[in-house]
Parts: structure tokens; sequence; C-alpha cells
């Protein structure tokens, strides 16, 4: 039988999964601790509440780089979106005068053979 290994580049965690967990089990072993330890109940829940506040600005910053990194992302994407459009009306117009120069380049070919089945061009006729 083949060995199979699985993929972990499509199934990873990301950098901010990871991090919320991480903060989530770090406010949560926070809050069991408080509650756990001997005393008094005011002082709990001023605890409770530093450590709180304390979670909330890390969620803020968190957040304030995703969505930097975000925008970034979107930038990003906006500038490849019009390099490969300009891109492709560059292509675009090189194909048409490309065809334009060949139909041009045929259509004189025809024209000069139908003239000379015609016999509008005499021999030593420089002129056409």
């Amino acid at each position: 039988m083949a060995d199979h290994k699985p993929d972990y580049t499509s199934h990873g965690a990301s950098y901010s999964a990871l991090t919320f967990s991480f903060l989530a089990g770090g406010i949560a072993g926070a809050a069991v601790a408080l509650l756990l330890a001997p005393q008094s109940g005011k002082a709990t829940r001023e605890i409770m509440g530093r450590k709180l506040n304390d979670a909330t600005d890390s969620a803020r910053e968190l957040k304030g780089r995703m969505v930097d990194k975000l925008n970034d992302a979107a930038d990003s994407a906006r500038e490849f979106k019009d390099r490969t459009i300009r891109r492709g009306q560059e292509i675009g117009e090189e194909a048409t005068n490309r065809v334009e120069g060949a139909a041009s380049a045929l259509a004189g070919k025809a024209g000069q053979r139908e003239r000379g089945k015609n016999g509008d061009l005499k021999a030593g006729d420089s002129s056409a």
C-alpha cells in the first residue's frame, strides 16, 4: 500500500486563528485561576476587570493588524488587476496591428495578381 501523507498546508490553522485561540485560552485560564484563588469577591472582580480590559485591548490590536493586512492585500489585488488589464489591452492592440498588417499585405498581393491577370500592368511600367 502507498503511504498517505496528509496535506498540512491546505488544512493548517492560520496565524490569526492561532493567535485568537491562544488569547481565548489565556483568558479562560486566567478566569478559572481568579475564581479559584482565595481572595475576596471585590478583589477578584477588579482583577478580572483588568484582565478583560487587557484582552479587549489585545483583540483591538489584532483587529487593527488584520484590517491593515487585508487592506494591503486588496491594494495588491487592485494593482495586479490593473496591470493585467493594461497588458491585455497591449496584447489586443498588438494582435490587431499584426492582423491589419497581414490583411494589407494579402490584399496588396491579391491586387497585384488581379492586375496581372487583366493585363493592367505592362512590362516596364513602374507606376502602381
